[in-house]
């Protein structure tokens, strides 16, 4: 399995997003080919992507707001008597 490049650029780089797009695009194309050749149409193969990243985004920013609501919850928390 080839390597996905590591970045080059600094995170405020404009550019950045789709340099990240063209480092993992031979990999995810390898996996969407994968899944068709397993028998699944391009259609559901292209959907199942598409909420499987969309899951992901949901998912890491749902853990980043419990982390903010929990440390607000800390750092509010009276200090026992």
């Amino acid at each position: 399995m080839p390597k996905i490049p590591a970045p080059k650029h600094p995170k405020s780089h404009p550019d950045r997003d789709l340099l990240c797009q063209e480092a993992i695009e031979a990999e995810f194309q390898s996996l969407a080919d994968r899944a068709e050749a397993s028998g699944w149409s391009r259609e559901e193969v292209a959907t199942a992507l598409m909420e499987l990243a969309d899951n992901h985004f949901l998912a890491m920013n749902a853990n980043a707001e419990m982390f903010e609501l929990c440390a607000g919850v800390v750092l509010l928390a009276r200090k026992p008597h």
